[in-house]
């Protein structure tokens, strides 16, 4: 009995942090999604569909990040971290709306811990996309140093 409890408690935090990390990752996810759906339609095989969705998502996610560090435009920026955060925001409203649910809390309450979760997965998936670039730089006054010469 407490072996299963535990279990079940362990599947839950898991299924919530794919759950997570899904709707943080929202705009990547479901670009490589759409892709590796689209080449399976098109007669490409079940194999390449995969590699290639994997793939072309992975590559959407760095490119922002990448394209997050290099661009100096605030304006520029702002839009890059819009373009993630905005389906972040809407998957996380579904994800934390479809979570409050299973507890039959009022509609109130369910709509309260909706926008709650749709704020903390799209501030993550900002956080993510900045890659906290300049927290890093603010937070160490001597970048050219080695670990050994601190």
């Amino acid at each position: 009995m407490f072996f299963s409890t535990l279990f079940t408690l362990f599947g839950l935090g898991a299924l919530c942090w794919i759950l997570f990390n899904l709707a943080v990752y929202a705009l990547p996810f479901a670009i490589g999604l759409t892709s590796g759906m689209y080449l399976y339609e098109s007669g490409q095989g079940v194999f390449l569909s995969i590699i290639a969705g994997l793939f072309i998502g992975g590559f959407i996610a760095a490119l922002g990040e990448f394209a997050f560090d290099r661009i100096r435009s605030v304006p520029l920026k702002l839009a890059i971290g819009l373009i993630y955060a905005v389906p972040a925001r809407i998957a996380g409203f579904h994800a934390a709306k479809g979570l409050a649910e299973f507890g039959s809390a009022g509609a109130a309450t369910i709509t309260l811990l909706s926008w709650l979760g749709a704020l903390v997965v799209s501030g993550t998936a900002w956080a993510r996309v900045s890659g906290w670039s300049e927290v890093n730089a603010l937070s160490d006054p001597h970048p050219h140093r080695s670990f050994d010469e601190r």
